[in-house]
């Protein structure tokens, strides 16, 4: 007799040497890179970067301060609405989720120079202060006027949103009542027909034939 304790073991044994042995080494090495390089970019925002946006927009007002209050208000405006129409896009369900991520990244990348902004207002180091005071001699009106630039550009797209929201719930009831309107109207071209075939299907019953109507038998009868 064949062995089949042998037989059925083997395809087990085969598949546990296929197997791969997890690599511990390599994920643990992966998730210091990733803290490091997380680590790395928490010190390059928080030292670095406000330091470097103000000095920025020092060299762009030159000290003006309607060169700051036209460059707050336009980086407010544009860097709000440009990145809300776009994180907007993504409402449509034929977008794809990895295509609904690209598009938050590509919105959050496009919002930087307000975000660079709040970073050096929302931030306690040493290097916000610097930022800060170094924005208050070049760029007086700059951070106000950039607040009230992101508050004209989120008022905007609200009332888009909502014109949108109103033009495409009518454009949805108008559909509706047309095809209502339709189907009324296949309900009423259709009822006419009706009698007009029962008519017909009188019309071609055999007509039963009585001997009091035939003359001969009138004649009999007299």
């Amino acid at each position: 007799m064949p062995d089949f304790e042998k037989i059925d073991q083997s395809p087990t044994v085969a598949t546990q040497q296929a197997e791969p042995k997890p690599r511990w080494g390599l994920r643990i090495g992966l998730g210091v890179a990733g803290v490091v390089l997380l680590a790395i970019v928490y010190l390059v925002v928080r030292l670095f970067l406000p330091v470097w946006w103000a000095t920025n927009i020092g060299n762009q007002t030159q000290g003006s301060l309607s060169s700051g209050i036209i460059l707050g208000l336009v980086y407010g405006f544009v860097f709000t609405f440009v990145p809300l129409l776009i994180v907007w896009q993504a409402r449509y369900k034929k977008v794809s989720w990895p295509w609904k991520t690209v598009i938050v990244i590509v919105a959050i990348l496009l919002a930087i120079p307000n975000l660079l902004t709040l970073s050096i207002y929302a931030n306690s180091s040493s290097a916000a202060a610097k930022a800060r005071s170094m924005i208050d001699i070049s760029a007086t009106y700059f951070p106000s006027w950039s607040i009230g630039g992101a508050g004209a550009a989120l008022v905007l797209f609200l009332g888009i949103a909502a014109f949108w929201h109103l033009w495409h719930s009518r454009g949805k009831k108008m559909k509706a009542m047309k095809s209502d309107m339709k189907t009324q109207a296949a309900l009423r071209d259709a009822e006419p027909s009706a009698p007009a075939a029962e008519s017909s299907r009188d019309d071609s019953r055999p007509v039963a034939w009585s001997p009091k109507e035939h003359p001969e038998h009138r004649k009999s009868t007299n």
